[in-house]
């Protein structure tokens, strides 16, 4: 009788485990959802400022940044192994 119950009881462990897993879980989501409604609104205030300050730097003839070059991305040839 005990031998069989241990062979059987990796089978039952693991979707009582899940299950124990999913109810612990259970209230994360809406939380963090909420926190993240917060931080979305502030960056899309944020980008409609930056937006409405565009066209008065296009006005004020302000210079264009220029790109970085050590952030260019160079294609490579395919490279063959000397063996």
């Amino acid at each position: 009788m005990l031998t069989r119950l241990l062979s059987v009881l990796p089978l039952l462990a693991c979707p009582l485990l899940m299950l124990a897993c999913m109810f612990a879980m259970r209230g994360r989501g809406t939380r963090a959802a909420q926190g993240q409604d917060g931080r979305v609104a502030e960056l899309e205030r944020e980008l409609a400022d930056l937006r409405t300050r565009l066209p008065q730097a296009d006005a004020a003839g302000a210079p264009a940044p220029r790109r970085d070059p050590t952030l260019e991305v160079r294609p490579t040839a395919p490279q063959r192994h000397r063996g």
